[in-house]
């Protein structure tokens, strides 16, 4: 068993571990175990486990490139080649068939959610390309022209690990600006005439931690250094919650959990070496149940009740009205509590991502003083360098 799994899915996990290792020791033995090729599979048919509640149907994907690792190209159809290196983008693949696939709602959890500039309404040029955020944009326009709801839920940090006012997050923070206004204008423009909004469709939110005084055990801890971050969150008591997943849901019937941010660097395949594992169980689909009721439908409902304080009968089908009602209610309760001036405590940690979106699909930040993140000095929407190499944003 590796890293949790059992049977073909294991052996493949193995397999990258050996396509990799032979690259960078090609006078090692690449065979660090016996087995039979014929049970590798990172390019076909999804394999079949079973497990408590019932079988699996699991698959590996990769971002990775020849510089990286010895690939079968017997094993390999959907290879391409860029810059004279063999390129696998499976995971960007997996994500967009997904995307397509969905009915009634996405989720995600990501640490960055950038790309499609191609698509963007400026700044074209910018070197992000994947096409993850065209791809919902799609989806959600898709769904108005046929009169369907759908609902896509995008969880990220309320900023980048670090300063964000530091230029390099300033310049990421610019750059998801642009992918989230071009993703609400076009939004706007295919619900122009009905009496709809783009966040009724697209939502993205973060999370936070705000304590009570009487919580803080200010007497076994040091006194904080005066005018610095610390002594002013001593104040406060409001933190962040980084989010570092990068995990996508869709419909409650598949997900899909790895490495891969949603940027170029992750999902292009020829820049960051990025490794995801994608399921679902066949019985609880929707096409067999409508609403999926099984691991991945108990997974989301106990990662929800984490981050909105709780069960709702509401989150049981994030893809109705109701529930995005609900989680507006509670996130934009909480972001009234979280930067309130008395600290409180609360069980909540989403919050709604501190934009304002416009029934034109124009997106800006809050009205002063949360044009800047709370205890900070650092602009909502970014600020774009100019000097910083293109790679090292996006």
């Amino acid at each position: 068993m590796i890293f949790g799994f059992k049977g073909p899915i294991a052996l493949d996990i193995m397999k990258n571990f050996e396509e990799r290792w032979s690259k960078q020791s090609p006078d090692s033995l690449s065979r660090l175990y016996q087995h039979d090729d014929s049970e590798f599979a990172l390019d076909a048919p999804a394999h079949l486990l079973e497990k408590d509640g019932g079988t699996w149907t699991i698959q590996l994907f990769r971002s990775i490139t020849s510089d990286s690792c010895i690939l079968d190209l017997d094993r390999h159809s959907t290879l391409h080649s860029k810059g004279g290196r063999l390129v696998e983008n499976s995971i960007q693949n997996c994500m967009i068939r997904q995307i397509r696939n969905a009915k009634k709602f996405i989720y995600m959890e990501n640490q960055y959610f950038l790309g499609s500039a191609y698509a963007w309404l400026n700044d074209h040029n910018t070197l992000s390309h994947n096409l993850i955020p065209r791809e919902i944009t799609q989806k959600i326009i898709e769904k108005i022209e046929l009169g369907e709801t759908f609902k896509c839920y995008i969880t990220i940090p309320m900023f980048p690990e670090g300063d964000p006012s530091s230029v390099a997050i300033q310049e990421i923070l610019f750059w998801q600006f642009r992918t989230m206004e071009t993703m609400y204008k076009r939004i706007a423009q295919a619900l122009e005439g009905q009496d709809a909004h783009p966040t009724d469709y697209l939502s993205f939110y973060c999370l936070g931690k705000r304590e009570s005084p009487d919580e803080v055990p200010t007497d076994e801890l040091a006194e904080p250094e005066p005018g610095t971050t610390a002594e002013l969150l001593r104040q406060t008591l409001r933190h962040c919650v980084y989010v570092h997943c990068k995990m996508s849901i869709f419909d409650d019937e598949y997900i899909i959990c790895g490495s891969a941010n949603i940027n170029q660097r992750s999902l292009g395949g020829n820049r960051d070496t990025e490794i995801a594992v994608g399921g679902f169980q066949p019985e609880h689909t929707v096409d067999v149940e409508d609403d999926p009721r099984g691991a991945v439908h108990s997974f989301r409902q106990a990662l929800w009740a984490a981050h909105l304080g709780g069960t709702d009968e509401a989150f049981a089908n994030p893809g109705s009205e109701e529930c995005l009602a609900r989680v507006r209610e509670i996130s934009q309760n909480f972001w009234t509590l979280y930067t309130a001036d008395e600290p409180e405590h609360s069980d909540v940690h989403l919050l709604p991502y501190p934009i304002q979106v416009d029934d034109e699909g124009n997106v800006a930040p809050l009205e002063a003083p949360w044009d800047v993140f709370p205890d900070t000095t650092a602009p909502v929407i970014g600020a774009k360098s100019g000097y910083l190499p293109a790679k090292l944003t996006t």
